[in-house]
């Protein structure tokens, strides 16, 4: 039989072993000196350093007004340890109407915006969510939904515009509220409001 095939059985290659072995003790160094590093830096921060959402293109007052929008800024804009206030802005859909235009409205309506109480983030929840600036978004987006929002649809938006150090509690009251008619709201749309130092 000139044909005849031969198999040898292999052993584990050395050089594969050798490369496997190698790649561990790189990995080691280089693992066991950023752990080094570290140590010698001191402790890790505890406070979040997180990013500043700077948008490029501004809302411009003379920008009509398409949905309800939640205005939240200082009472005093040149005192910033002044309250915060929210302005329930609502759209005209029988004619065109400027956010200037719904803002000197709310301003000049007391059922279209509300004052924070001092101390509000003290608050249990029960009795923050029955403060006056809580009734007024609870019930806008109520009133708002009933009478636009009929079907779900990914058009269905909320606004809101906020003042730079808004506390978290109030927009995510409001997040809870748009929240609470699934997906009949699924878009909230967030915008930064300027400072006069900006």
């Amino acid at each position: 039989m000139p044909f005849v095939r031969k198999e040898d059985l292999k052993d584990m290659e050395l050089p594969s072993l050798i490369d496997i072995i190698f790649l561990l003790l790189i990995f080691f160094l280089v693992t066991y000196s950023f752990s080094e590093m570290g140590e010698e830096t001191g402790p890790a921060r505890s406070i979040f350093d997180l990013p500043e959402a700077l948008g490029e293109s501004p809302v411009l007052e003379e920008e009509v007004l398409r949905t309800l929008l939640f205005q939240i800024e200082h009472k005093d804009s040149k005192d910033i340890h002044s309250p915060k206030v929210v302005y329930a802005l609502w759209p005209s859909l029988s004619d065109s109407i400027t956010l200037s235009q719904a803002l000197v409205k709310a301003r000049e309506d007391s059922s279209l915006h509300a004052e924070f109480p001092d101390g509000f983030l003290q608050l249990p929840d029960e009795e923050f969510q029955s403060t006056p600036p809580c009734t007024l978004i609870a019930n806008s987006i109520a009133r708002y939904k009933t009478r636009y929002f009929h079907n779900v649809s990914v058009t269905n938006t909320i606004e809101i515009r906020a003042a730079k150090d808004t506390e978290f509690r109030i927009i995510d009251f409001i997040m809870d509220c748009c929240a609470a008619y699934q997906d009949t709201i699924p878009r909230i749309v967030f915008h930064t409001l300027a400072t006069e130092g900006d």
